[in-house]
């Protein structure tokens, strides 16, 4: 089922027994969000979040017959791939009982979920539906609606900036329209910049300076992978931009003598962060800079063409070889 399609079952309110959404978080999260209220405004949803899962109880709950017409709703969001043999069961128990509903949000990667999809049949009025990143004109037009719908009158130019500084996560930037209403005027791209800075992008910088430094950053590593924001080609393309930024850096300096960001990378940062990228900038030299992009972008290649590689241990080789160049 396409997303337009699911649009319209929602619009007549007529959903499926059980639906399996995955792909862009924000979509499933939202899709989520307008369905269940429609299906049951009472207490009786059972809700498992990541291993929280426990099909004995989740069985039980679906299967359970009403004493009062209330409806059952089984939820469950997480990660992590539930056994096929479980999966049709609960999906069986949905069609087969009125009062009983299955609805299953995954955060994992495509490729498991295609294989979960075959549990969802039509012929047990099941549904499935993958949701894709919105490009950047789909992503432009949600934050607009959003900014008409809480009375922010933000400019095109702003909206664009703020995407670009959170990375095009769609939910991180609708929490920071919330923020902007303070500011009580017009949005534009200066005060974007001015007020706001990626949460998710301070997480990595932080992470790629130790990286950097030659610490141990595993901890820090398993902490952004288990972030629902972050994954091993995010690391990757992370850690390949803050080097090229550097690398601008490293070549303004060796060129002029003095720095000016807004010369370097097009906008203002903080002065704080600009004398920091400055000073690490020009501790490498220019060979050094060619071995480390080089070696990130045959990593990331690898990543994204080897389908059997174990991409958390990979991304820590890669990471270690990094600091060997450094």
């Amino acid at each position: 089922m396409y997303k337009n399609q699911l649009d319209t079952l929602i619009n007549q309110n007529n959903l499926p027994k059980s639906i399996f959404l995955y792909g862009e978080e924000f979509y499933t999260n939202s899709y989520m969000k307008k369905m269940l209220p429609l299906i049951t405004i009472s207490d009786n949803i059972l809700s498992y979040y990541y291993d929280e899962y426990d099909f004995v109880s989740a069985k039980n709950f679906i299967s359970q017959p009403s004493l009062f017409g209330d409806i059952n709703l089984l939820y469950i969001r997480g990660d992590k791939k539930i056994p096929k043999k479980e999966l049709d069961v609960l999906v069986d128990i949905a069609f087969k009982n009125d009062i009983s509903y299955f609805y299953y949000e995954f955060l994992g990667e495509d490729k498991v979920a295609k294989e979960v999809t075959r549990s969802f049949s039509k012929k047990k009025k099941g549904e499935f539906v993958r949701f894709f990143k919105p490009n950047m004109s789909e992503s432009m037009g949600l934050l607009a609606n959003k900014s008409r719908e809480i009375g922010l009158e933000i400019d095109s130019y702003a909206i664009r900036e703020l995407l670009k500084i959170q990375n095009d996560n769609i939910s991180l930037c609708y929490n920071e329209l919330d923020k902007l209403m303070l500011i009580n005027k017009k949005v534009e791209s200066r005060d974007v910049v001015e007020h706001v800075y990626g949460m998710g992008e301070m997480v990595l910088d932080d992470f790629i300076l130790k990286l950097l430094a030659g610490n141990d950053v595993r901890d820090d590593l398993k902490t952004i992978l288990e972030s629902s924001t972050s994954d091993e080609i995010r690391v990757i393309n992370a850690v390949t931009n803050f080097i090229t930024m550097l690398l601008s850096f490293h070549i303004y300096i060796k060129a002029h003598g003095s720095y000016d960001v807004k010369e370097i990378l097009g906008y203002p940062l903080p002065p704080f962060l600009v004398k920091q990228r400055a000073e690490l900038s020009i501790k490498m030299n220019l060979k050094t800079y060619e071995n480390i992009l080089k070696h990130l972008l045959e990593s990331e290649y690898i990543l994204k063409t080897e389908p059997n590689i174990e991409k958390n241990s990979y991304l820590y080789a890669t990471l270690i070889k990094l600091q060997a160049i450094l």
